[in-house]
């Protein structure tokens, strides 16, 4: 969860955590809204399960005992009531598993302490002990890794601020004598208070305290080879508040660092690499922003190349308006990482913890549960989702509710997965699911008609100079383009993304010429492919002449026909939107066409902030720029604290608006630029500064057109 007590208003939020409890809607001491109201009934399969506990639930026709799933099976479930510590809620989690005896133990953070369940016989999950808090506080967050038999536990919020470094002997569960015990920490290490999480790097001893109130906030180096003494060992605080870290012995291509203790941090709005092998001598190698950066939350390298690593953000889903974003980095240089590709995910929830095992990646996205990704395409920048298991029905949307995090490092192959409100789960992949999946394509793709990511099979998109590729053996997503098209004819190639499988692709294309909405008007059927075909169709467009001037939508339709088809005959295999403009133009819609590229997502303006926030565009037209207009919807009161700029691809930066207009409100307005010969395909971005205090605002929408 997002922890910015760094920040200017940590006095006033702490003030405010004192007196706020959890329920329904409650509120988090960062400002952030956590509602569990969707959390407190369970699905109606979940009662047979946790009455019968030697039966799993196999994931059969999308559901678990009423949970959204694919590829995992559902073993178990625990109430949060059923493990201690009452109704507290559940936030971190992480494994252990005995040397000596075998067990596979979860170890699930609360808000008032630690619970212990074992879940050696999946099924059948045993409550071992209950841990309180150091003090008995209660916190809104709790983080805890294992090192040599031993927990680690950390705590952040108000109410337990001399919390510092719980631990305790894992060992002692051996010979509880009874479950279900209150248990004792076995060794407590001050020096700080609160922290929000902790790293270990179990090949050093070492671990690593975050987002304390010692060290800026950053990596609060502790010796912890001897786990009943643990001692200070260093600090690194050159760049602030550090929300999350992971530390290994480096063993990536740089060999400049072959064999030393390497950190990379993940600072709020950085990613941070720090090579910790003097502990007293801390040295930063690189800090890397990134376009759209709202809140650099956690990420994990890719198993032990330590090559590349893959990153989330914890606020970019809800501000930026897209759906659930990983940022993949090669760091193979690393004092030069490089990002190589966005994986947007099927939904909009917002993601929390991720990790990494066997060229898979698991997900916890908050209410969209677990996902878990293939990394066999990653060194291009290409991820896709292989299985999944949601804690919440019914809902994917961009709240802090749902799973917090997961483990995944049991060799039974089990992965227990904390929920917030509900409880721990514990849940098996299908791996001869996953990794032999039937060849044949999903008939639940018969009725997609949405612009959701995991329903699209087109990969390829050419409609006259527009072109689009999906990056994607799967899937495209490509609803927020808009094509500029012609009277006359136009060339058109759509690709499948299963070219070469046994059903035939049959395609339709239509304008809603009238901008009516509806798609059967005489005239409106604009392309067929005429049969069926495995590959890539080609053809033209016949836009009727008179239709120059209307702005509308394009539906492009593909559907398999041929036998045995797992769709009816009339049923298409995907729908995918565009919006469409018909002009004039050079007859192609290509570099000489005027066109534009948008973004409607909302994004807040932050107040006297130098930063600012960027709402971005990406932009795949070919050619030179030269004349721009750029329109630009703001609200914003008083006007003259605002500089606006447009930021080319290349780094080169217009300036739209600087502070003018005194106390106006909002910004609508369309500016014409001469761009001279600035490229046109990559990353824009309109930037927004407001640079005094008191008035606050949003970019509604902005549009980039070229001439």
């Amino acid at each position: 969860m997002i922890k910015p007590f760094n920040r200017g208003l940590a006095a006033m939020l702490l003030s405010l955590v004192s007196v706020f409890s959890w329920s329904h809607s409650a509120m988090f001491p960062d400002g952030f809204e956590y509602d569990d109201s969707n959390e407190g009934a369970l699905p109606s399969g979940m009662q047979a399960l946790m009455e019968n506990q030697q039966a799993a639930t196999l994931c059969q026709g999308g559901s678990a005992a009423g949970y959204p799933c694919k590829n995992v099976d559902l073993m178990s479930f625990v109430a949060k009531a059923d493990m201690g510590g009452g109704s507290a809620n559940l936030n971190d989690i992480w494994g252990y598993s005995d040397p000596q005896t075998g067990a596979e133990i979860a170890i699930v953070g609360r808000t008032n302490g630690t619970s212990f369940v074992d879940v050696t016989a999946p099924e059948s999950p045993v409550f071992l002990g209950f841990l309180p808090s150091h003090n008995n506080g209660s916190d809104s967050w709790r983080d805890v890794k294992v090192y040599n038999d031993h927990a680690f536990i950390v705590a952040d919020g108000s109410g337990n601020s001399s919390h510092g470094l719980q631990v305790f002997d894992l060992r002692s569960l051996r010979n509880l004598p009874s479950p279900g015990q209150t248990l004792s920490e076995s060794a407590h290490m001050g020096g700080f208070g609160n922290a929000h999480n902790i790293a270990i790097n179990e090949d050093s001893g070492y671990a690593y305290v975050v987002g304390s109130n010692q060290c800026s906030g950053g990596l609060y180096m502790v010796d912890i080879s001897d786990p009943a003494n643990p001692q200070y060992a260093g600090c690194f605080s050159s760049d602030g508040y550090t929300h999350d870290a992971q530390c290994v012995i480096y063993a990536g291509p740089d060999t400049d660092y072959s064999g030393r203790e390497i950190c990379v941090g993940y600072n709020e709005d950085t990613i941070t690499i720090v090579d910790v092998t003097d502990k007293f001598n801390p040295v930063q190698l690189s800090r890397t922003l990134y376009q759209g950066s709202q809140y650099t939350h956690q990420g994990w390298f890719l198993d032990d190349n330590h090559s590349i690593l893959i990153m989330n953000d914890e606020l970019d889903e809800s501000r930026n308006g897209h759906n659930t974003t990983s940022y993949i980095y090669d760091v193979s240089d690393l004092q030069n990482p490089v990002e190589i590709g966005r994986y947007v995910g099927p939904t909009a929830a917002i993601d929390h913890n991720l990790y990494t095992r066997d060229g898979y990646i698991y997900e916890s996205n908050y209410r969209a549960g677990l996902r878990i990704l293939d990394a066999a395409d990653i060194a291009g920048g290409q991820l896709s989702e292989v299985a999944y298991f949601d804690t919440i029905p019914n809902s994917n949307s961009a709240q802090f509710s749902g799973t917090w995090s997961n483990y995944a490092y049991f060799a039974s192959g089990n992965v227990i997965m904390s929920d917030i409100g509900n409880g721990l789960f514990t849940v098996r992949p299908d791996w001869d699911a996953i990794q032999n999946p039937d060849p044949d394509p999903d008939p639940d793709y018969c009725s997609a008609g949405s612009d959701n990511a995991s329903e699209e099979w087109i990969s390829q998109v050419d409609l006259a100079g527009f072109s689009h590729s999906s990056g994607s053996a799967t899937y495209s997503d490509f609803t927020a383009q808009l094509v500029n098209l012609n009277e006359g004819a136009n060339a058109v190639s759509l690709t499948p993304a299963f070219s070469g499988s046994s059903y035939g692709e049959y395609w339709k294309v239509w304008i809603d010429l009238n901008g009516d909405g509806d798609f059967t008007d005489s005239g409106e059927e604009v392309f067929s492919s005429g049969g069926t075909s495995s590959g890539t169709v080609n053809g033209t467009l016949n836009v009727p002449a008179g239709s120059e001037g209307v702005s509308s939508r394009l539906r492009i339709a593909m559907r398999y026909n041929a036998a045995p088809s797992p769709c009816g005959s009339f049923n298409y295999g995907e729908v995918e939107d565009y919006s469409v403009t018909i002009g004039a133009g050079d007859g192609g819609g290509g570099d000489g066409d005027p066109v534009t590229y948008s973004n409607t997502g909302s994004y807040s303006i932050p107040d006297n902030n130098a930063t600012g926030v960027s709402s971005p565009v990406d932009v795949d037209r070919g050619g030179a720029s030269e004349g721009i207009e750029v329109s630009v919807d703001i609200s914003h009161t008083y006007i003259g604290d605002l500089e606006v700029d447009l930021l080319a691809p290349s780094g080169a930066v217009f300036s739209l608006h600087d502070r003018s207009g005194g106390s106006a409100d909002d910004i609508v307005q369309t500016y014409s630029l001469d761009a001279g010969t600035e490229a046109s395909a990559g990353q824009w971005s309109l930037r927004v500064r407001d640079r005094a205090s008191r008035d606050t605002g949003t970019i509604n929408e902005w549009s980039l057109t070229f001439q």
